[in-house]
């Protein structure tokens, strides 16, 4: 009973809307209201009876069960939990402070007053000590059997130990075991959707979090955070809508681009967030957008045709907030064949490309583009990659691809794609332009489409000059493309084991570590070797750990990332001609 008690103590309101939404929490304080409490104490759980269901509540929310039809975290779990936070006398636990409440939004000021560093108690880094060497053992679990032994429980594993990072206000950590459980599900149920090499990237994200929780001082803050911070843009702002994404999965919704018609700011693009977590809750999954805001009386997504001036606007690295205290000042019907977006139009890929690769940032927003392709080569659905696929060549003859990956959930927007690829095939003298975030993967450039507009005048392609570091870029692609090669030699080396697991017989025939060496790359030579090392003995020694392999795994991909950032520009510049 008293770990319940502890666990009722850490689950404040911001935990309950984490863990279902507001409208659930909403709806649960709705049904419980004016009821008497009728529950039972168990020994290790609470039995409580409300809004005709019966709960079981664990010291685990992940184990909480519920009578009604729902599959994840319902009503009904979160209208018991407030029941039995409001019934139970919790005793105070010794040097426990209690989580704070975080609000929704958070608005700072331009220029905040400088805080001194604060670190967390020593009873707090200790808590945070223990539970981050247990999960970073958990995610030892998938390497030591292999993704083709790993138990079937282990995506709930990582799940409730998301749940307790909440708890704890591991921020980041809670993000990067949730996305590494919700990879692994989709490996387990052999979705299409699955890469493992997008899975490998996670682990070793996930990793490199809780590796940095292990330190002896925890910075507060330093475990990241669970909303963002949003400051005054200090000015009015005018937005020209250009495209809105529907998701569906983990989260469900919609996101909204705009532009900012003021082209002198730095920040080009804006978006704002309507999205739900459905980990929960399977009805969740499909949630349509439907999200009012600044004082508009109307849906946004009805007001994707007018132009819009907003005053007191709000934003976070390019995301705006929902906040009331922005308002629409005046809007006009949106006219996206303007100068501002022809300012924007990229007509040559290589100068793209560049200038994609001279971005140090994951913000989706600072990778979006306007692109003018001067024809479609070829729009194809391919069943190998289960990939939508265009080629799309510049007026230089450069080519890249227009990519979507196929998974049940945008089953539509894949169809759409497949209708818009025919058109451009059959119409090859139309204009077409692509609103799309792009990024170089494998050595090449590829874009990722969010709106494709055939009403766009087209753009004068005026003449560009590659940088002088650029000019003798065929002389060095070759090298740069075998080191790229041989990255590749090494992820499939690591996938192979992964697969397999470290208790399976691993040969090592030191071919990695040698054509390391033979390249140059004498530390990453000695990194593959202390892994293959480990990795080959793991079976024949007693006792052993997977810790040790998995920062050993963490440190080669980490190598492999800065690795490719440099080449792979290179690269891309190269295979446009040979796409």
């Amino acid at each position: 009973m008293e770990d319940l008690k502890k666990a009722l103590s850490l689950m404040d309101e911001n935990f309950l809307i984490g863990i279902s939404n507001n409208g659930t929490y909403k709806r649960a304080l709705k049904d419980i209201s004016g009821k008497t409490p009728d529950f039972d104490l168990l020994e290790n759980s609470a039995v409580v009876r409300t809004g005709g269901e019966v709960c079981t509540i664990s010291a685990n929310i992940a184990e909480s069960k519920c009578t009604c039809i729902s599959r994840g975290i319902c009503r009904h779990i979160i209208g018991a939990i407030i029941i039995l936070k409001n019934n139970i006398i919790i005793e105070d636990i010794e040097n426990t402070e209690p989580p704070e409440t975080v609000p929704e939004e958070t608005v700072a000021e331009p220029e905040p007053e400088k805080i001194s560093e604060k670190y967390l108690s020593e009873k707090d880094t200790e808590k945070i000590h223990e539970c981050t060497e247990q999960y970073i053992e958990t995610l030892s679990n998938i390497i030591k059997y292999g993704l083709v032994r790993i138990p079937e429980s282990l995506p709930e594993m990582l799940e409730a130990s998301a749940l307790r990072c909440h708890a704890l206000k591991m921020a980041d950590a809670e993000r990067s075991l949730r996305k590494t459980g919700s990879l692994l599900s989709d490996c387990i149920e052999r979705r299409a959707s699955f890469s493992m090499d997008g899975f490998i990237t996670e682990l070793c994200n996930c990793t490199e979090i809780l590796t940095g929780l292990l330190s002896d001082t925890i910075k507060s803050g330093q475990s990241g955070t669970f909303r963002q911070t949003y400051v005054n843009y200090g000015k009015k702002l005018t937005l020209l809508p250009v495209g809105m994404r529907n998701l569906s999965g983990d989260y469900a919704g919609s996101v909204y681009y705009f532009l900012n018609l003021d082209l002198n700011d730095s920040q080009k693009f804006f978006s704002v967030s309507d999205l739900r977590p459905a980990f929960y809750d399977n009805n969740m999954k499909h949630y349509h957008s439907n999200i009012t805001v600044w004082g508009m009386d109307v849906p946004l997504k009805n007001m994707m045709r007018s132009e819009m001036v907003l005053i007191n606007a709000k934003v976070s690295g390019g995301k705006l907030s929902t906040s009331q205290e922005t308002n629409v000042l005046t809007s006009y019907d949106a006219v996206i064949d303007c100068n501002e977006v022809q300012e924007l139009i990229y007509t040559d890929f290589r100068q793209l490309a560049i200038e994609i690769s001279e971005k140090n940032t994951e913000n989706e927003l600072d990778k979006l583009c306007f692109v003018q392709p001067e024809k479609c080569i070829e729009s194809v659905f391919d069943k190998y990659s289960q990939q939508y696929l265009f080629t799309i060549e510049d007026v230089c003859g450069n080519r890249i691809s227009v990519r979507a990956k196929y998974s049940a959930e945008n089953k539509e927007f894949i169809e759409l794609l497949e209708k818009i690829g025919h058109k451009m095939l059959e119409n090859p003298q139309k204009n077409y332009v692509f609103l799309a975030t792009a990024y170089i993967y494998d050595g090449e450039l590829t874009l990722f489409p969010i709106e494709i507009y055939d009403f766009i005048r087209k753009k004068y392609a005026e003449p560009y000059e590659l940088p002088e570091k650029f000019e003798n870029i065929d002389v060095i692609a070759g090298y740069a493309g075998k080191i790229l090669d041989f990255f590749n030699d090494v992820n499939e080396k690591i996938t192979v084991i992964i697969r397999s697991g470290l208790q399976a017989d691993i040969k090592n025939d030191h071919k990695l570590e040698n054509m390391a060496f033979n390249y140059g790359l004498n530390g990453f030579s000695r990194m593959i070797s202390d892994f293959m090392e480990y990795a080959t003995s793991y079976r024949h020694k007693t006792n052993a750990g997977c810790t040790e392999i998995l920062m050993k795994l963490n440190n080669i991909y980490r190598y492999m990332k800065q690795g490719r950032k440099n080449l792979e520009i290179i690269t891309s510049l190269s295979n446009m001609k040979g796409i």
